[in-house]
Parts: structure tokens; sequence; C-alpha cells
């Protein structure tokens, strides 16, 4: 007689129609979950995709204001530039004091764990509109912004706000939403998928996790097609057909030189830049935290005189110079690299909500130009390029993200090892200035300033 060795409670028909029964009910939640956070995901992505639409064709107008504003007089500007710092500081101010900052800092300090309850503050619908609004006033301004920083934050406050609408409550899917949303942003901001997907593993690779990077991809494939419908394959500084001839003596120097150099002023200027977030000491940030109207009054100020002794090349973004030198048209561009990363920490130390991605790459590209005199023998375009990559990899400490955007404008296959030569040693260089990159710190000094320490006990 054949024993049975399972117990009675295992075997009973009951209890297997209650075990099958469970794992039915199981599966449908799970699925349930699962298509929930599916739901909140490409919709979020369709809207990063028109929030994309939305802030580029926002800051050409926001750019053609600037331009109209300094055709009626140069002076003029005295006028423009500051009232329209203090209306995009107001803005923030009165409806969302979540929607400050650049967007990519706020947005890693909501992955942290600790950090989780800044999701109400910092990633609502609310905020995503408000940072829309006081971003393209403050491009409007002529300061040195880019809504590619923004972007970042207000793709993530639309995935998050939707996912928390449709139900998703579990942790690791809350960090995959705020996660595509970021990565999903860079996609539409520089229609460049790969960047988004790079960016989402360099900046946030803490709180990345392989098993979301096809939900992720997802993401960013769907709100790539919708800013490519909008406006097309095209290229975000233009491109550029040069060839990069073998590493010979001049070739050699130009990657080290621009690669050192560039590294160099981009860890300068992110130090300067957590510096601003750190220096509560300092009398000049004691004024803005007095007085944050006038002091963004007087940086607009000289912003605007800063660009009327230019003649108007240092007001914007950047993006109409740096298409001009990785044209090929860089006549009377000279030092615009560094007069431009004055205005960058101007306008960042004013208080006005804006970001720095596209401003760093221009920057970039204004060394590169420089560089390029001291060697004729090199072609400028190619220097350019290669200080774009080398200035955004020291500055922002994401070598692989700047990579992918910058190689996107060339169409010559020889550039590709310059540039990534160019990118590592720029991020080395500038690992000897930082030892965190600008965003982590950025998120750490958040962190430390909002959240609460724990709670100590007391004894009894």
């Amino acid at each position: 007689m054949q024993r049975n060795f399972l117990p009675d409670w295992f075997t009973h028909p009951t209890k297997r129609r209650a075990r099958r029964v469970n794992r039915r009910v199981r599966a449908f939640y799970l699925s349930r979950a699962l298509t929930r956070q599916r739901l909140a995901l490409w919709g979020g992505a369709l809207l990063v995709g028109l929030a994309g639409v939305v802030l580029t064709w926002g800051s050409k107008l926001a750019s053609l204001g600037t331009q109209a504003a300094y055709a009626l007089s140069p002076w003029w500007m005295l006028v423009w530039t500051p009232l329209m710092f203090m209306l995009s500081l107001l803005i923030v101010q009165v409806c969302a004091p979540g929607a400050a900052g650049g967007g990519i800092a706020q947005t890693i300090a909501t992955l942290e764990r600790r950090g989780a309850f800044l999701r109400e503050r910092f990633l609502t619908f609310r905020v995503a509109v408000v940072k829309v609004l006081a971003t393209l006033t403050g491009i409007s301004a002529g300061g040195t912004f880019g809504y590619e920083g923004p972007i970042i934050q207000i793709g993530a406050a639309l995935t998050h706000s939707l996912g928390r609408r449709l139900g998703i409550h579990s942790e690791n899917a809350i960090r995959t939403t705020i996660l595509a949303g970021g990565a999903a942003s860079v996609a539409a901001a520089f229609n460049t998928p790969l960047a988004g997907i790079v960016f989402a593993i360099e900046e946030m690779g803490r709180s990345f996790e392989p098993r979301a990077s096809g939900i992720i991809l997802t993401a960013v494939i769907l709100a790539g097609l919708i800013t490519m419908a909008a406006f097309g394959n095209y290229d975000y500084f233009g491109t550029t057909a040069i060839h990069f001839r073998a590493l010979g003596g001049s070739q050699l120097a130009a990657v080290l030189l621009t690669g050192v150099i560039c590294g160099a002023f981009g860890a300068l200027a992110a130090r300067a830049m957590l510096a601003v977030s750190t220096g509560s000491r300092s009398r000049l940030l004691a004024w803005r935290g007095r007085q944050p109207m006038l002091f963004a009054a007087v940086c607009g100020v000289l912003i605007a005189l800063i660009g009327i002794a230019t003649h108007g090349e240092s007001f914007g973004t950047g993006y109409n110079e740096a298409h001009r030198i990785v044209t090929g048209n860089a006549q009377g561009l000279e030092w615009f690299g560094i007069v431009k990363l004055f205005t960058m920490l101007v306008s960042q130390i004013s208080g006005v909500t804006g970001g720095v991605l596209a401003p760093s790459l221009a920057i970039g590209a204004g060394f590169g130009y420089d560089i390029g005199r001291l060697l004729p023998e090199v072609h400028p375009q190619a220097m350019a390029l290669l200080g774009m990559v080398g200035f955004f990899a020291g500055f922002s400490r994401s070598p692989l993200t700047g990579l992918v955007v910058v190689m996107e404008m060339t169409e010559s296959p020889s550039m590709i090892v310059p540039l990534m030569v160019t990118a590592l040693i720029a991020s080395g260089v500038s690992r000897q200035f930082n030892r965190k990159s600008l965003y982590e710190a950025q998120a750490q000094l958040l962190l430390s300033a909002l959240v609460p320490p724990p709670a100590t006990r007391k004894d009894n």
C-alpha cells in the first residue's frame, strides 16, 4: 500500500481549490497593477511629448520676444530683463514654490526613499504647469536658461501624478514612473531617445532597475514619437560632416587640450553653482534671501548690460550661437564661451527658474571654437563638437549623455573616438575638483535642508 507523505491539509480537495483561487486572485490583481502602471507610463509619456512640443515652440517664441525687445532699443533691455526676471520669480512664489530650481536635482531627490514626501512638493500637475510658465518667462527675459533641465521635473511630475490618479502606490512602481518621465523628457527635449535612457542610468543610476528598462524604453519612444511628429527628425544644434583625421600631433593636442580645459572650466562652473546652493553665510546670498525680487532685478540689469556690451550675442540660451559655430558660421563669436559662462552663473544665482543643460552645450561650443584658434590645423567645427562634449562632461559629470547628444550632430564616424576620449578626459579632470556630480550634490543638499531628521526618543 502506497503511503501519502503529504499532510492532509495540502491534499484535501477544498484546500487545493482554495490555493488555485488564491493564485488566480493574485494574478488578477498583479495584472491590474501592471496595467495601471503601463497606462500611467504610456499616458505620461504622451503628455511628456506634448510638453516637449509646448516648451520647444514656447522657447522659440520667448526668444523672439527677447529679440523684439532688443530691436526696439538695446537700452530697453535694462527694463525688460529685470522685469521678466521678477515676473518669473513671482509666478513661482505665488503659484507653486516647488517649481523653483533647475528641475534635475529636485527629481533625483524624490527618487530617494527618505525624500519620498518631497514628491507632493515637486511632482504635481500644478508644479508642472507653473514650471512651464516660469521657465518660458525666464527665457523671454534674455537670461541664460534652457528648458531641457526643467522638462525633466515636468515629465517626472506628469507621469507621477498620472500614476497616483490611477492608483499606483508601490514604491518600486512609483520610482519607475518618475524615472520614465525623466528619461522621456530628455528624449523629447533633444530628440535623442538613446540619450534619455543613458541619462536615466547616469544621473539616476542608484534608482534605475534593469527590470524596468523595457517599460522606460517604451515611454522614451512614445515621447520621442510625439516630438518627431511635430518637428520631424531634426538635430538639436544642427549637423556637420567634418572629418577628424587619424590622431596625429595636432589632433591629439586638440583632444587633450579640449578635454583638460573644458573639463576644468566645467568643474569650476559646477562648483560655483554648488556654492550658490550652500553659501548661506555669503552676504550676497543672504541679500537674496531677504529681498529675492530686488536681487533678481539686479541680476537682470547685469545680464542686460552684458548683452548690450556684446551686441545681443549673450542673450538667451545660446542655441543660435552654438548652431552658428557647429555649422561653420562663427564669425564674431570669439570669447563667446567665457561670456556665456558668466551670464549662466548670474542667471542661476538670481533664483529664477531655468535649466543649464543646453547652455552648457553652447558654452562648450564656444570654448571649443576658442581653443581651435590655437590649433588652426584642426577644423573649427570639429573643435566645437569636442568642446561641447568636454564642457558638458566636466560640468554635469554625465559624459555618456553628452556623448550621445553630440554624436547626433556629426555625420562622420571618424569623430566618434575623439569625442569619447574628450568626454573621458573631461570627466576625469572634473573628478579632481568635485567629489560628487553637480546634480547629485544639489539633491543631497535639498534632502538635508527639506527632510526632517528622525525623531529622537525620549526616555521615560
